[in-house]
């Protein structure tokens, strides 16, 4: 079950980037920076929405088409597994996002009008277990006379490690990531897709 690992283990290196339109005089970097997490992992939407005077319902529209466009091209080229079936596996992975715990802390501006964010990070081992779960289910389904090329095999296999993983999911102990706030060519600020892969890699590590 080669590609089930392969696939699972790159869906979440797919970050979205929500850039700040906020004016540099009245930017509050902290609640950005909490705000935009919220809406990314957790699907709270309200303060990003009242911070970026923009409605909820476009931040959500943004960001769920986003994560789940990003997950349908994983499986473009793949054959056997159907649409149902990849909204199935989408909707486990929005709990697996759900999973991230992290609190924004101090902030830091500099000189040049930059803002440095330090965000304490409880890690999720739900990726370095995943490789055991797949192979406990994988085990499973063969012990049931199943094999990978049977139809919806190849699917529920990787739902049912996803969900597996996260049943058993744990923290380890906590990390201080700072990340950068920085003006864009326009003069508005964003936390980078750069930054926020600094983050994404302490919360969710795979190794």
């Amino acid at each position: 079950m080669k590609n089930v690992r392969t696939i699972v283990g790159i869906v979440m290196l797919i970050i979205i980037s929500l850039t700040a339109c906020s004016s540099p005089k009245d930017f509050n970097a902290k609640s950005y920076v909490q705000s935009s997490l919220d809406a990314e992992y957790h699907r709270e939407y309200t303060d990003y929405a009242n911070l970026m005077e923009i409605s909820e319902e476009d931040v959500k529209k943004q960001v769920e088409e986003d994560f789940n466009e990003s997950i349908r091209q994983q499986f473009a080229s793949s054959d056997n597994i159907t649409e149902e079936e990849i909204a199935a596996y989408t909707e486990k992975m929005a709990e697996v996002k759900k999973l991230a715990k992290y609190k924004v802390q101090d902030e830091k501006k500099d000189e040049d009008g930059n803002y440095t964010i330090s965000v304490k990070v409880e890690p999720s081992d739900v990726f370095q277990t995943l490789q055991q779960s797949s192979a406990e289910v994988s085990k499973e389904k063969i012990a049931q006379g199943m094999k990978e090329t049977d139809p919806g095999v190849f699917a529920s296999v990787l739902t049912e490690s996803v969900q597996k993983s996260i049943d058993k999911n744990s923290y380890g102990a906590p990390v201080t990531v700072t990340v950068k706030v920085e003006k864009n060519h326009s003069g508005t600020y964003d936390l980078s897709e750069t930054e926020r892969n600094k983050l994404e890699t302490v919360m969710f590590p795979t190794e």
